[in-house]
């Protein structure tokens, strides 16, 4: 438990102290160095109006020894840009350039004077400089630019940042002893309901929060989740029993009706009537289709979810299939087409498993496809957090209308509809994919037909 409670307030803790210590470190660094530029920007500003009086007057003696003299005392160059381009004074090292100091000079010359520098990071080792215009607008007639190096600077953030650090930490692990016996009264109920939330969330309706632990909120909160749970548990096995009962007392009667009138075949002669029994006939036996189809959905509804521990490999899933896939794309006239997953990868199974989602699958596509050949696939992402199992054929494809309709119940395309089915299975096959955390998402093939992607959380990635 311990662990657990460390494990959930280290995030809390380092984004705290990581969200502080950006905005400290930024804040000392963008101080430091406006100290330092202001400084420069004060000197910069008297040198301008020495170069300013030098100008205009022609004697640039006091100014060449004041700028060699605060270079030799500062290891500061200061260069000073005539209007023609040339040096008014050159300490000696060639002058900055580059695209930001470029157009630093070219905006002095326009009159304008900065007043703010660029943040110097302690990882950065360019220097700091500062341009002024000699002049104000249109009188400028010569830009001073001092170059000021910035170990210094550098070096009293570094101490600033540890200060700060070690501020921040004492605190931080003070709160941490502190709130040690509170955070793990306080966390246990809350891993304990969202450990029972996945577990409904995984099917597992029967799997209930402890009510005897934590503040009483959170008892109350998990007391009111098991009333949730409850209910929803009462009224799913209701609507099953109803469904179940429903099919099963109709199934008899309807089995007797479709006996009564095959028996009236032989006493009826005229066509009309042949015809009218002949759909009297079909029509039962949809119905029963009908009722079968309801039957098998409530008892996929009902079965619990296999556990990760005893889920197939793709590979397993399969071989156990593909006798059954061989058998119905033969029936149809259809060409099958099995790539061999990774026999490493395991997905989670949906409750019927993967195999009976799968064969009806390359049920509808040998069936009512219309194509030549039906192609069975799987891989995982590249993450390796979920793998699809892709079922594709070259028939004639769905509109993207009837995609977005075909996960209804009982819906069937226009030219299906006098072929024999219900139109329940993709509907029982994204409920029973979306249970465990999954999606079935239906895609245009290429060049033509339907391509199905069944989306599933893997249990066991692929080795390297």
């Amino acid at each position: 438990m311990r662990r657990r409670i460390i494990v959930a307030l280290l995030p809390v803790l380092a984004l705290l102290v990581v969200g502080i210590g950006i905005s400290y470190a930024a804040v000392v660094s963008e101080r430091t160095t406006q100290q330092v530029f202001i400084d420069r920007s004060g000197d910069a500003v008297r040198f301008a109006n020495l170069a300013e009086a030098a100008i205009a007057s022609g004697e640039r003696t006091r100014l060449h020894a004041e700028l060699d003299a605060y270079h030799e005392l500062y290891d500061s160059p200061v260069w000073v840009l005539g209007l023609d381009g040339g040096l008014v004074h050159d300490p000696g090292p060639l002058p900055p350039d580059g695209a930001a100091v470029t157009e630093d000079i070219q905006r002095a010359f326009a009159g304008a004077r900065a007043t703010e520098a660029a943040t110097v990071w302690p990882w950065q080792r360019g220097p700091l400089r500062v341009v002024e215009p000699v002049g104000r607008d249109s009188q400028v007639t010569a830009v001073v630019v001092i170059e000021a190096p910035t170990d210094g600077l550098r070096a009293a953030s570094m101490r600033r940042w540890g200060v700060g650090a070690a501020l921040l930490l004492v605190p931080v692990l003070a709160l941490m002893g502190g709130l040690w016996p509170l955070t793990r009264w306080i966390l246990r109920p809350v891993r304990d309901l969202e450990r029972i939330a996945m577990d409904v969330r995984g099917g597992e309706l029967g799997a209930r929060a402890p009510v005897e632990h934590g503040p009483p909120e959170l008892r109350g909160l998990a007391s009111s989740f098991n009333a949730m749970v409850d209910t929803v548990q009462r009224s799913l096995e209701r609507q099953r029993m109803f469904v179940g009962d429903v099919a099963h007392q109709l199934r008899n009667p309807l089995a007797g009706l479709r006996l009564s009138v095959e028996n009236l075949r032989p006493w009826v002669r005229q066509p009309p009537a042949r015809e009218a029994v002949e759909d009297a006939v079909d029509g039962a036996v949809q119905m029963g289709e009908m009722f079968e189809a309801m039957l098998a959905a409530t008892a996929a509804a009902s079965r619990e979810r296999v556990r990760d521990s005893e889920a197939w490999t793709l590979a397993r899933v399969f071989t156990t299939a593909r006798p059954h896939w061989e058998a119905v794309t033969g029936e149809h006239g259809r060409t099958l087409r099995v790539e061999d997953p990774d026999p490493e990868l395991v997905l989670r199974q949906p409750p019927g498993g993967l195999v009976a989602v799968l064969d009806e699958l390359v049920d509808n596509a040998a069936w009512l496809s219309d194509g030549s050949t039906v192609t069975v696939r799987a891989f995982a992402d590249a993450d390796g957090r979920f793998g699809t199992v892709i079922v594709a054929d070259d028939g004639t494809g769905l509109s993207a209308q009837e995609r977005e309709a075909a996960r209804g119940r009982f819906w069937r395309a226009a030219r299906h509809q006098n072929i024999r089915g219900t139109g329940l299975g993709l509907a029982i096959i994204h409920d029973v994919v979306e249970d465990v955390g999954g999606e079935v998402r239906l895609e245009p093939n290429t060049p033509r037909g339907l391509r199905v992607a069944v989306r599933l959380p893997a249990v066991r990635r692929p080795g390297p």
